[in-house]
């Protein structure tokens, strides 16, 4: 699934209590996904969609409305997830 075939863009945000910036880069770097991170320091993006924990997964719609879910999605469900919002 790549941007250009979905209209999709996924951003990884690490937990901005989780050690300093050269913690979650390291994190990210062993994770070794495709998708691009941001670091949320000092936490405004979890605050404003009240993330208390991950995984979470929020989806953000073009004007700018958000749905927020709690726990992991593994890719059957993500994958439904995004067929039903009509980005696949």
């Amino acid at each position: 699934m790549t941007r250009q075939s979905t209209g999709v863009d996924i951003i990884g945000v690490p937990n901005p209590r989780d050690g300093s910036d050269a913690d979650r880069e390291a994190f990210i770097a062993q994770m070794s996904t495709q998708i691009s991170h941001v670091l949320d320091d000092p936490g405004e993006l979890w605050a404003e969609h009240g993330v208390v924990a991950q995984p979470t997964t929020i989806f953000v719609a073009a004007d700018g409305s958000a749905e927020v879910h709690t726990g992991g999605l593994g890719p059957p469900d993500l994958l439904a997830r995004l067929t039903e919002l009509g980005a696949t």
